[in-house]
């Protein structure tokens, strides 16, 4: 079967079955003649099974681990089950509050939408207003984490396909699933069903040349995390300033409790330390959080 006909007997339409072929869940068989795809009824099957876990929102990684058989179709589902439920949680004070607007007699022109959107934008989950902070602070920071990173190749990238290579070896390496979607020396992959381009750069250690590639999400809005702006840059701020706020407060006591005759001198030690715990702070932030290496 062609791809029209194949989207007639799968009900998927022939644009998202290549996305699905893009995103590793179809591999169908190449006519040698004309390099044209065939499709027999096994991917026919295999697309309306896809179908039916998309119709349950069920995430596109997922779906490609239990058609690999990594991720048993059982405890797919019961993940997806909990994620639908923590959904209909939000869905239920979304219409809570849609019941409470409606009820209010209010016309839009006299409704406080400052009240409205510092409601939506601090709610008070399950557990409290501290876990709910903490919980969303998980969410800021795991993004952050995915949203670039970088690695050291084994080897030289000279080719596209040794850049394919390269980051095939990665993947293998750290177990997790990429999918090449544009080869070029700018490649393009997804991973966990977010697409990312990648650049290789050199860096010098003591004037010896280190090749290394650099990740980054082609789309931010990906890794878009629910929250309202102010409580973002705070999160943020912590996630990358506290261990540096934390460094400069020790040496702050550090310095003003050592027997130093003169202002001078603390101030310089504190210049000195501030220093040290700036570039520490910065250290760290490049290598820990978008390196994978480390």
């Amino acid at each position: 079967m062609n791809i029209k006909q194949t989207a007639d007997a799968s009900g998927v339409s022939a644009r998202n079955i290549r996305y699905y072929e893009q995103a590793g869940l179809l591999a169908p068989e190449r006519n040698p003649e004309n390099d044209y795809r065939i499709y027999t009824d096994a991917d026919v099957r295999t697309l309306k099974l896809i179908r039916v876990l998309r119709t349950l929102d069920m995430p596109v990684e997922d779906i490609r681990a239990v058609l690999s058989g990594t991720l048993p179709l059982t405890e797919a589902a019961e993940r997806q089950r909990r994620q639908l439920e923590a959904e209909q949680q939000k869905l239920a004070a979304a219409a809570a509050f849609c019941t409470e607007l409606a009820a209010g007699g209010r016309t839009a022109a006299e409704l406080d939408v400052d009240a409205c959107l510092a409601r939506m934008d601090s709610p008070a989950p399950a557990g409290g207003w501290f876990t709910g902070w903490v919980q969303d602070y998980r969410k800021m920071a795991a993004a952050e984490h995915k949203r670039q990173f970088t690695f050291t190749p084994d080897t030289a990238i000279a080719t596209p396909q040794e850049f394919t290579a390269a980051l095939l070896a990665w993947a293998d390496e750290n177990g997790v699933d990429v999918t090449i979607t544009r080869e070029s020396m700018t490649p393009r992959f997804t991973l966990d069903g977010i697409e990312y381009r990648a650049v290789r750069y050199s860096s010098h250690v003591r004037n010896i040349p280190i090749l290394r590639v650099r990740c980054e999400v082609s789309d931010p809005s990906a890794l878009a995390v629910e929250g309202g702006p102010k409580r973002l840059r705070v999160q943020r701020f912590l996630h990358y300033g506290l261990p540096v706020l934390v460094c400069l407060a020790l040496a702050v006591v550090w310095v003003c409790t050592r027997n130093m005759p003169l202002w001078p001198d603390k101030a310089a030690m504190l210049l000195v330390l501030g220093a040290l715990g700036v570039g520490y702070g910065f250290r760290g932030w490049y290598l820990y959080y978008n390196d994978r290496d480390q």
